[in-house]
């Protein structure tokens, strides 16, 4: 005897329930993923989560999943793969008329499929989970549908771009997942749309303080070459640190572009940008055929390449406190310098510096034979420690002339390093960098405007 599969779509679900008139009722049901919330504690013992699901005709139904472990939460894969849900309590919101289901973890069960494959097998299942032939034609049907429709990030009011960071306390943002870092609670997400992030002040250090160093980056642990050589040279790489640990939602492939709702992004001490993400934070996965994704990658490939492509997209006009000698070297980024391969190169960047170290120039304008400060120059894609050293120091100082004061020079110095009253906001300059093998960088061919 052939027995017929029980699975409903949403919108088959929804109307069947309403027909009821019942204040709850349990079904099978079959549909598309497109977001989730991230797990967080219930107020219980459990773990919780919400997702959204939608069939072919985009009825769309919000499921919150309770489970006593987090690994036993669905971990979606890509963008619009396939679940079943068996035995999910649907029910009114207590306000409103909104229709949500409930996943128990003693009653319910689920699986989750690829949807780009034919295969039948699930690459997740919760516990007691057991596909039953009867509903396979169902997801087979489902799965032949998944190509018919796509479901766009939208626009709303929230919606940004990494170059307006700052304008919102709360916000969403359509970007692509570079990487996932674990950290020793939740992980930090590199994420990438294109776009420079706005530059920020940094805190003016005490006169008695030792001006050292600014960090790097805000990740505790530096990324492998391997890592970062994937990463664009162009446009920043925002950190966001989650509470959770999201590596599982990206194990298949990097650059999964996604859309991630109700978000923050502060300013540190040290003058870079982190993103946080919130309890109700909810992420949508995207295709690469999204309207806003294609915008971004149009944005991109419209930037090009020369100085045009490689400066910060409000770097013009310059400062005009420094000139390059020869102009031959070609335009870069940090980041074209940092996944630099050769074993020694020189190229043109247009950056701020952001810190000098030692603070004290005094013996260094005094005596130039020995001479050695650490230079912090960033743009909107890295930061790195470049040297100015005694054997560049004279080109550096070389359009001064012997009657110029160290004064003079420190005031130009100070000038570049933007001070001002209680912080320091640096313009943007234009110096040609060295490389050499061991990635240790040089200021050169560059001069100071007296």
């Amino acid at each position: 005897m052939r027995h017929r599969s029980d699975l409903k779509r949403i919108r088959e679900a929804v109307t069947l329930y309403n027909s009821r008139r019942k204040s709850s009722q349990k079904f099978n049901l079959v549909g598309f993923v497109i977001e989730f919330s991230l797990p967080r504690k219930s107020q219980g013992t459990d773990y919780v989560t919400t997702i959204r699901v939608v069939d072919e005709l985009l009825s769309e139904l919000f499921i919150n999943m309770f489970a006593e472990k987090e690994e036993h939460l669905p971990h979606l894969k890509s963008y619009k793969d396939l679940i079943v849900l068996n035995n999910v309590m649907m029910k009114h919101y207590v306000d409103g008329d909104e229709i949500c289901a409930v996943y128990y973890k003693q009653t319910s069960s689920f699986a989750l499929f690829d949807v780009k494959t034919t295969t039948n097998t699930p690459y997740q299942t919760s516990p007691g989970f057991h596909l039953q032939k009867h509903d396979i034609p169902c997801i087979t049907s489902m799965r032949a549908l998944s190509s018919r429709y796509e479901v766009s990030a939208g626009r709303n009011e929230y919606l940004m771009t990494i170059k307006d960071l700052g304008t919102k306390m709360f916000f969403d943002l359509v970007c692509q997942v570079l990487y996932v870092q674990k950290l020793e609670v939740g992980c930090m997400l590199f994420v990438w749309d294109g776009n420079d992030a706005p530059p920020l002040k940094v805190q003016t250090m005490h006169e008695d303080e030792e001006l050292s160093p600014l960090p790097l980056e805000i990740e505790a642990k530096t990324l492998n070459m391997l890592i970062l050589s994937k990463f664009p040279c162009v446009g920043t790489v925002l950190r966001v640190k989650a509470p959770v640990d999201m590596s599982a939602y990206f194990q298949e492939e990097m650059g999964q572009w996604v859309k991630i709702r109700n978000m923050k992004c502060e300013e540190t001490e040290s003058g870079l940008w982190l993103g946080t993400l919130l309890p109700t934070t909810k992420v949508r996965l995207l295709p690469n055929s999204d309207p806003i994704v294609m915008e971004c990658k149009r944005a991109m490939d419209e930037r090009g390449v020369g100085r045009q492509g490689r400066s910060p997209l409000g770097s013009n006009p310059l400062s005009g406190l420094t000139v390059v000698d020869p102009k031959e070297f070609p335009y870069a980024t940090l980041m074209d310098l940092i996944t630099h391969t050769e074993i020694e190169t020189i190229v043109r960047c247009v950056v701020r510096v952001v810190a000098i170290s030692p603070s004290n120039l005094d013996s260094f304008l005094s005596q130039n034979e020995e001479c050695k400060i650490i230079l912090t120059l960033e743009d909107p894609t890295a930061r790195i420690h470049a040297l100015l050293d005694s054997q560049h120091w004279g080109v550096f100082f070389e359009d001064f002339t012997s009657d110029d004061s160290d004064a003079l020079k420190r005031m130009k110095m100070n000038k570049l390093l933007g001070c001002e009253r209680d912080h320091r906001n640096p313009p943007w300059i234009e110096c040609c960098i060295k490389s050499n093998g061991n990635r240790i960088y040089f200021i050169c061919n560059t001069k100071l405007v007296p």
